[in-house]
Order: structure tokens, then C-alpha cells, then sequence
């Protein structure tokens, strides 16, 4: 183990208490010293006694001033709720763009030497074609989405203006046993588990056949890790997710498997403008950052399952 003089370089991690924060400082600690900032609104984790803690918000430009000297920035801090952006688009513009902008500012200021952005599968909108690569059109459907467009956008500018070594990650349906019923994305992953846990039928919006692209939050850990080390990929984005589509009926059998329960999934009616079909290319994570997944759904669902709602 490298003790924590032995640690050359410091990374920041905003958000660091949230499920992307969190599952990255665990991936990244034993080699940096690790500064979170956190400002505690929705933690799914306490502040680890390893690590660097400043309660603060990424929006109070005097928080800047007592972090200690950083050498690389994990931006994961964010507004995430497409339902709270909907209903107040200006507090999600606050936090995710001008929140996004101060660090940006300091990373300028002070000669950060790596900048890692988390972006957002909802920057992509309705699927024109699949599987949904860089190059698809960026058409957002929520203020959220759109705020996070506008971030990467803004990364990406700084890299070109001032020389900033950056990377966006856009991840997809992210799942962990940090899950919460009202997370984006795999939202629908702890409401199965939550009623199946319950003896009560999963229930399922439509005919199941909708596709998401569920991935682990060790696996985004992971490309979270060589994103930051590789550092001669710059200014460029990059999807991660498993790189394979599995339908919500799949995905509900599949945890009632794991369950060992004899359940039969229930059908309602369809969401209103729910995405039919969504999954990502792999490719260019591949061919950037040597990323692929690990874990498998199942493997991955049983560990959510053995660990949520205990």
C-alpha cells in the first residue's frame, strides 16, 4: 500500500459522495491523495477518513480558496434530476453550468493538469441510430440534458482556449448498490428489486421491449481511472456503458432469477415519450482508453440485490 506521503499527486473529486464520486475514489485512492467536495445535499455515502473533506458548493466561488493544492479535477458534482431540472431550469442551469464554469476557471488560474468531466447519456436525446456513437446528434430533452451538453461544450472550449487537458465521459444506465428508487436511468433497477424483495410482481411501463445500456458503477469507476491517467487523449468525448442493449422485460426476469422468487412481471400502460431503444458504441473507448466492461449484468444485479433494502 502507498502511504499517503508517499503520494505525488492530489486529485480533486467534486461530488465525491455521490454513487460516481464515491466508487471513484475507491478505485483511485490508494494511488492519489484524494480532496473531495462535497456539499452534503444528496450523499449517499459519509465523508471517508482517507480523504480530504470541504462541505461546500462547486456555485460559492470563496470554496475555492480552501482547497489544498490540486493537481487533477473529477467533476461529478451535479444537478441529476431531469425532474427537478424540468421544473426549475434556471437552479439546474446554476448548478451544473456556472458550477461547471468556477471549476473550469480554476482549473485555468491554478495549471490543473488533467480535467475529467462527467457528462450525460441524456445530452443524446431520441436514438437517431444504434448504436448511439460520438458523432450522434446532440438533441437534449430536458434542462438537465441540455445543461450538461452546455458543460461539456464549455470543457471542451477551455481545452481549445487555454490548453486544458480534458476528457468527457458521457456513461449510460449507471447501476450500484448505492442506488436510489428516484436516480436517473436505473432508477428502474432498485424499483424491481424493491418489489420483488416485497413478494410483489415487478412492475413494467409498456410491452418491456424498451432497451437501455445498464453498466456497472465499478466498470465506470474504471474508465473514470484511465480516463484521468491518459493523458495524451485530450479534449475529446467518450461514451462508456457495456456496449449491449437489454430489454426491461430481460432486466426484470433476470433480477427475479436472481431472487430465486416464482414472480411474473405486470404491465401497464406505456410511459409518455419514454426512448424506445438506447445503447451505446464502445468503440472509441476501446480505441482511447483500452476500456471494457467487466462485470456482467447478472453478476452485477445479484450484488444490488444482495445489497439493497437488506
Amino acid at each position: 500500500m502507498i502511504c499517503m506521503s508517499e503520494k505525488e499527486e492530489t486529485v480533486l473529486i467534486t461530488g465525491g459522495l455521490g454513487q460516481v464520486g464515491y466508487y471513484s475514489y475507491l478505485q483511485l485512492k490508494e494511488k492519489y491523495k484524494i480532496c473531495i467536495l462535497d456539499n452534503m445535499a444528496d450523499s449517499k455515502v459519509n465523508p471517508p477518513d482517507d480523504a480530504i473533506f470541504i462541505k461546500g458548493d462547486i456555485r460559492d466561488k470563496e470554496i475555492y480558496s480552501l482547497l489544498p493544492e490540486i493537481d487533477s479535477i473529477l467533476h461529478c458534482a451535479a444537478q441529476i434530476s431531469i425532474t427537478k431540472s424540468t421544473a426549475n431550469p434556471i437552479l439546474d442551469a446554476e448548478m451544473n453550468i456556472m458550477g461547471t464554469l468556477n471549476l473550469l476557471e480554476f482549473s485555468r488560474k491554478k495549471d490543473v493538469e488533467r480535467f475529467v468531466f462527467i457528462s450525460s447519456a441524456a445530452t443524446y436525446g431520441n436514438p437517431q441510430f444504434l448504436p448511439i456513437t460520438e458523432d450522434h446528434p446532440r438533441n437534449p430533452l430536458s434542462p438537465y440534458g441540455m445543461s450538461k451538453l452546455v458543460s461539456e461544450k464549455y470543457v471542451g472550449l477551455y481545452s481549445d482556449l487555454y490548453n486544458l487537458n480534458s476528457i468527457s465521459l458521457v456513461p449510460f444506465n449507471i447501476y450500484s448498490p448505492l442506488q436510489k428508487e428516484n436516480d436517473p436511468y436505473a432508477g428502474v433497477i432498485f424499483k424491481f428489486i424493491k418489489a420483488i424483495k416485497s413478494n410483489e410482481s415487478p412492475i413494467i411501463e409498456g410491452d418491456g421491449n424498451q432497451t437501455r445500456d445498464f453498466v456497472h458503477i465499478q466498470d465506470i469507476a474504471a474508465a473514470i481511472k484511465l480516463a484521468l491517467e491518459n493523458r495524451l487523449v485530450s479534449n475529446k468525448t467518450i461514451n462508456i456503458g457495456s456496449g449491449e442493449p437489454t430489454t426491461i422485460l430481460e432486466l426484470a426476469n433476470m433480477i427475479i432469477q436472481v431472487s430465486g422468487k416464482k414472480l411474473v412481471p405486470i404491465h401497464t400502460d406505456p410511459r409518455e415519450g419514454d426512448i424506445k431503444e438506447s445503447f451505446t458504441s464502445l468503440k472509441l473507448a476501446k480505441e482511447l482508453l483500452n476500456f471494457s466492461p467487466k462485470i456482467n449484468l447478472k453478476d452485477g444485479l445479484k450484488d444490488m440485490y444482495d445489497s439493497l433494502l437488506a
